[in-house]
């Protein structure tokens, strides 16, 4: 393998990303959500930082100050919202709506393949 393959970060391929990822697994430094995720953090890990650190400012901004506040809001229940901000699963298309319905916030980074290639 010549050095620049060696050099490139590893990047996913669409049927790895489908695997289940933990986010919070892949973080190399600092605190969850904002900290820095390792170099070889799968995408998935990358869209659960993103949902985690939007979905907790939209709800402050929203003054819902509590977890079951947020899961009620949506209609979802507190241990799935709480494992969503603490990194712990990545949310279902449908709770993914739920909640960007609730906090009335886009949560998915539509480009986050661009974020994650840098």
């Amino acid at each position: 393998m010549d050095t620049y393959m060696r050099d490139q970060p590893t990047r996913t391929t669409g049927a790895e990303v489908a695997q289940e990822v933990i986010p919070r697994e892949h973080l190399a430094d600092g605190e969850w959500p904002t900290g820095t995720l390792s170099q070889d953090a799968p995408l998935g890990a990358y869209l659960g930082q993103a949902i985690a650190r939007t979905l907790m400012n939209a709800a402050s901004a929203q003054g819902l100050s509590s977890v079951r506040a947020l899961a009620r809001r949506a209609g979802v229940t507190h241990p799935t919202v709480k494992d969503i901000l603490e990194g712990k699963r990545l949310p279902t298309t449908h709770t993914l709506l739920l909640l960007e319905a609730a906090v009335q916030t886009p949560l998915y980074p539509a480009d986050l393949f661009l974020q994650a290639k840098n």
